[in-house]
């Protein structure tokens, strides 16, 4: 919500994207509880949503190592990178 609210304090709020965020969220979300919910009561363990939070942690951290590699790689230098700049200079 504050993410967002600055986008439309600032005019970066693209109409048509946030439109497609919001469903492609709310129904990812949608499906996840159903999924969730029927896996906790078929195996009765709460465990699963400890393992599904684990995993996303665990891949969120594997992809900034990624994303921090290629953009290290193509400034081509391992010295002071701001990894938040553009790099259309």
């Amino acid at each position: 919500f504050t993410a967002t609210t600055s986008f439309i304090v600032y005019g970066l709020l693209i109409d048509d994207y946030a439109w497609f965020c919001l469903v492609m969220g709310f129904v990812s979300t949608s499906i996840g509880q159903v999924v969730m919910t029927k896996l906790i009561q078929r195996y009765k363990r709460n465990s699963y949503i400890a393992f599904c939070i684990g995993f996303v942690v665990l891949l969120s951290a594997i992809f900034m190592t990624v994303e921090s590699i290629v953009a290290i790689k193509s400034i081509g230098t391992h010295s002071s990178v701001d990894l938040c700049s553009s790099q259309t200079d």
